[in-house]
């Protein structure tokens, strides 16, 4: 019951019982202030406007008898304090009884109360859905300001007992049996729980001070331009945790905003201008948030009788506790890590159309995804969040491999970036510890590592150490594949060629796809694609130094080889004396499943492997690695140098992602849950002709769009539109092949099966509603 909750007293405690009339004569006896009074609301005391005779206005307030002398000094003194502080604060004042003292007090029924006359603040309290980002955004600073102005003060009251001090949250356990309703019940008794769990062990090591505690807008005042403009009624001000002002807002403004999230941010970017939220109160803010309002809406049930202008909000409060509970904490808690943290970046959110618009002048035409481009604020694992805290499913980004915001990735850069950032030419145990880590991966045969800081870097230099080590120039690669945007590996990369522009030191092969495609050629000599392309090189005089490939050659519409073919196109080069170049900058990192890189899939030892994109989580990390008489045909010679390559950032970045997959077992996550989704693919198939084939290794899957399954003509135009449904049902997918009809699915290795059941649903629903419309 609410009397076994600390704090509870002023609450359990009736009210003065002055009426309007009494505390007219009270404001004009003991303060000189003649004029009529009207009741204001309060949950506990009795609160009253005077409008005084001379025209000005007054707020008188009659204090319940459980608070005593010394908790009307702690207010008093409080409030001179935040004058003193900060003079621009528009606080209310102090108004002195005619005897020159801060308060009066009176006698009723027996009972003595303390009155307090004070100036009464001008401004409006607007509707939470009126305030723009601007606006809450100065509101939050608002807040985090009276926290600053309360700084240093202190007082022998100030840890005044209230129950609405969060440090008390937990208390409320024992008033669950008062709510009728089993989802609310349910809810708080959850949100509750966490709160026991990870709140109450480290309350008392937050950061604490005496704070206001209840600057919502009850009590918060605004101008007509929506500026703070007052800040009224000290009730509940107590030594607590600095942050619970901040969470106290953050409870009271979601309930009563469409988009709630969005709002919490800007508040939570304005607050850390002015002061900066330490790292357990980021990560606890949430926990407090959805507390906060548990407590409230457990309060409403008691008081619905008797606190009738605390209760308006009621069905609010709990449909907005219900929602967030839903959305989960750990989102909540990212999407508020990434508004505080941009209180040290050196740029502001901008809107979504000025910032299109801005970007439309500085980059050109640089190409977006989707018809309707996407403005994330965060990211969390397997969700990317936009700027109004929508969340989406991220089936597409393998950059992330570990998933959005992975907190050791981030510890990790962030410590070493405070620690020591140099270059390769200086020792530094991350770069030799990381190229050692790798070669452990590798087969004994390569044993030599270059860090550098992209894909298209690794790829170039490839390229570099293969033409220095054959004194050739020609290359194979596949069709439609991709290398990179170097001058050399742009013309190893079918894929954007210009229209019957093909470097003459290039030829192309079709990928060695497996024998259940439906790509695969009984009547063809497999190996003779791979003939025809050294002959049609030797025929112009130019050797083959190289065949580049990407081992699940995604560019190309991601066809997992049939290992066998692909051993022998490698032996047919070799016979040549050309190299072997796996790109692993797609398939790497366990992205197939059952090992670490794609070319293991195969009996074939490259003599050049490239890696990149998810080598660090999305830090810009990526290397060459080789074998030593290769390398040195570079290093013994012209040199090779890359001065943020392999910095020790980047290498500790590298070897967190090596850490995380090991320890996390991803790869053989990534097996079962690619297993599951090739699995709900297959039965989709059997409903939507439009899927013509599947083609998966690990969590890389290729779905192939076919309008006509027996001619097997290319649905280019349906994927596109399938891509962007999607992300109107806020699912990322992409796509891939030489005519974009393949939905290219890979998602970070930290997708579920819950995940993959949101992704299947929604596909189903999307080439259901496509009908002969496309």
């Amino acid at each position: 019951m609410i009397d076994e909750i600390r704090g509870s007293e002023p609450i359990v405690t009736d009210p003065p019982p002055i009426d309007a009339t009494g505390a007219s004569t009270v404001a004009g006896r003991a303060f000189g202030v003649s004029g009529p009074a009207t009741k204001l609301g309060g949950e506990r005391d009795q609160n009253f406007r005077i409008d005084a005779d001379s025209g000005d206005a007054f707020v008188l307030k009659i204090v319940n008898s459980a608070d005593d002398r010394g908790v009307i000094d702690l207010r008093t003194q409080a409030i001179r304090h935040v004058h003193r502080a900060d003079l621009d604060l528009p606080v209310m004042e102090i108004i002195p009884t005619t005897d020159g003292e801060p308060w009066t007090t009176i006698t009723e029924d027996g009972d003595t109360y303390f009155a307090q006359l004070y100036s009464f603040v001008p401004g409006r309290s607007p509707s939470p859905g009126e305030l723009s980002r601007d606006a809450l955004f100065a509101y939050g600073e608002s807040v985090a300001t009276m926290g600053t102005a309360l700084r240093g003060f202190f007082h022998p009251d100030a840890r005044y007992d209230v129950l609405w001090d969060l440090r008390y949250a937990s208390d409320f356990h024992t008033m669950l049996e008062q709510i009728d309703d089993e989802q609310r019940r349910a809810t708080a008794e959850r949100v509750l729980d966490r709160f026991e769990a990870n709140v109450d062990p480290v309350f008392d090591s937050l950061r604490a001070q005496v704070v206001h505690n209840d600057l919502g807008l009850n009590n918060v005042l605004f101008d007509d331009d929506n500026r703070v403009s007052g800040i009224t009624d000290f009730g509940d001000l107590t030594y607590t945790a600095l942050v619970c002002d901040l969470a106290v807002v953050l409870a009271n403004v979601l309930p009563r905003r469409d988009d709630p999230l969005s709002a919490a941010q800007s508040i939570v970017r304005g607050y850390v201008t002015v002061t900066p939220l330490e790292e357990d109160e980021r990560r606890l803010l949430p926990d407090l948030v959805l507390g906060r309002l548990a407590v409230r809406a457990i309060m409403h049930v008691r008081e619905g009788a008797n606190y009738e202008h605390n209760t308006t909000d009621v069905a609010q409060v709990w449909d907005s506790l219900i929602a967030l509970d839903e959305t989960g904490p750990d989102v909540i808690r990212q999407l508020l890590r990434a508004a505080a943290m941009e209180g040290d970046l050196p740029y502001q959110r901008a809107d979504t159309s000025d910032l299109r618009s801005r970007r439309r002048e500085v980059l050109g035409p640089a190409p977006l995804f989707y018809r309707d481009p996407v403005h994330f604020a965060a990211g969390d694992g397997v969700w990317l969040f936009d700027q109004d805290g929508r969340r989406y499913l991220d089936a597409y980004n393998n950059v992330q491999v570990l998933g959005h915001g992975h907190p050791g990735v981030a510890a990790a850069v962030a410590g070493q970036t405070r620690t020591l950032t140099t270059n390769t030419r200086y020792l530094h145990e991350s770069v030799t510890t990381l190229s050692e880590r790798l070669l452990e991966t590798m087969p004994d045969e390569l044993d030599r590592v270059l860090l550098v800081n992209s894909g298209s870097e690794a790829n170039d230099i490839a390229w570099r150490l293969a033409t220095a080590a054959t004194g050739r120039d020609g290359a194979i690669v596949a069709d439609h594949a991709y290398h990179g945007i170097t001058e050399s590996t742009a013309s190893l990369s079918p894929k954007y060629w210009p229209d019957g522009n093909r470097p003459a030191h290039v030829e192309t092969v079709a990928p060695p796809v497996q024998r259940s495609s439906h790509h695969w050629s009984e009547t063809a000599e497999r190996s003779e694609p791979m003939i025809d392309a050294l002959d049609s090189l030797e025929s112009r005089n130019v050797g083959a130094a190289a065949f580049m490939f990407d081992p699940l050659f995604t560019s190309t519409g991601i066809f997992p080889p049939d290992g066998e073919h692909l051993a022998e196109m490698a032996d047919h080069v070799r016979e040549t004396d050309g190299l072997i170049v796996a790109d692993e900058v797609q398939a790497g990192f366990g992205r197939t499943a059952s090992n670490t890189w794609g070319f293991q899939e195969a009996d074939i030892v490259p003599d050049i492997v490239t890696m990149g994109k998810p080598m660090g989580n999305g830090y810009p990390v990526a290397a060459v690695v080789t074998r030593s008489e290769i390398l040195s045909t570079l290093r013994n010679g012209s040199g090779i140098f890359s001065t943020f390559g392999g910095n020790p950032v980047s290498s500790v970045a590298a070897l967190t992602v090596l850490d995380v997959l090991e320890d996390k077992q991803l790869l053989g996550h990534a097996g079962e849950v690619g297993e599951y989704l090739h699995s709900g693919l297959a039965k989709l198939a059997t409903k939507h002709e439009r899927i013509g084939e599947i083609r998966r290794s690990g969590l890389m899957v290729g779905v192939e769009l076919v309008s006509d399954r027996e001619a097997w003509t290319p649905a280019t135009d349906e994927a596109v539109e399938i891509v962007n449904r999607l992300r109107q049902r806020r699912i990322l997918v992409g796509t891939s092949g030489k005519h974009d009809n393949v939905l290219k699915i890979r998602p970070p290795l930290v997708f579920e099966k819950e995940h993959a059941d949101r992704l299947l649903d929604a596909l189903d629903v999307v080439l259901a509603s496509l009908g002969n419309d496309v």
